[in-house]
């Protein structure tokens, strides 16, 4: 689903970022209750691996950044329809 929030990346001295799916920015600096659910529920990781090449060389990643942890997953992939239009209100 395009336009609801599957991961969280934060990162120091920045606004958060808000991705969907295909890791495309949805939007930046998330909302508190979305800040509170990611630490909550998410599952931490870092953004080293190919799938993220393309958004961290877009927001100037340095690689020692994509090693931290410092993007949660949002959604784990049993999620309801309802469950993810919740989500995307956050």
């Amino acid at each position: 689903m395009q336009g609801i929030p599957h991961y969280l990346v934060l990162r120091a001295g920045y606004e958060s970022y808000v991705l969907d799916r295909e890791r495309v920015l949805i939007c930046r600096q998330a909302s508190r209750m979305m800040n509170w659910f990611a630490r909550a529920h998410g599952k931490p990781m870092s953004i080293v691996d190919a799938h993220w090449d393309s958004f961290s060389r877009e927001y100037g990643f340095s690689s020692d950044e994509r090693k931290r942890l410092c993007a949660y997953s949002l959604v784990e992939g049993s999620e309801t329809g309802h469950q993810l239009a919740l989500l995307g209100n956050l």
